[in-house]
């Protein structure tokens, strides 16, 4: 009897080794954020070459998130959440070029205004085009 029930216990820890060996990786993360979380909340979604940029603070000003592509285009751009705080994400939608080595540098602010002064300005993060 003793024996029997140590025997189903080791086959039962096989049985859950096994399916932990076999299972499927886990998805890459896609989605990199720099966030000033009193203020705004920005990230890059490398799985659909996407910003997303959300407004927390009812100061009148804009969240911003400015970025630099280094895939070989040299581009570089804004995406803004101007239509008033926690009102959802802003989607800004890119096509950057795809490839393992291809990322863009992003840093999130706040900025009265599209062309005022850029204030709680973030470190710069780097969120990859092709997820790795």
């Amino acid at each position: 009897m003793k024996f029997r029930v140590a025997s189903s216990i080791v086959m039962a820890g096989v049985a859950c080794a096994a399916a932990l060996v076999t299972a499927s990786p886990a998805q890459a993360a896609t989605r990199t954020c720099q966030a000033d979380q009193w203020k705004y909340d920005a990230c890059f979604d490398g799985s659909n070459d996407a910003f997303y940029i959300s407004d927390y603070a009812t100061d009148g000003r804009r969240a911003v998130i400015k970025w630099y592509a280094y895939d070989g285009s040299g581009r570089s751009g804004e995406c803004h959440d101007a239509n008033g705080a926690s009102n959802g994400a802003v989607k800004c939608d890119y096509d950057f070029r795809e490839g393992s080595g291809n990322y863009v540098a992003f840093q999130g602010m706040t900025r009265n205004g599209a062309d005022g002064r850029d204030e709680d300005i973030s470190f710069m993060v780097i969120g990859y085009v092709t997820p790795r």
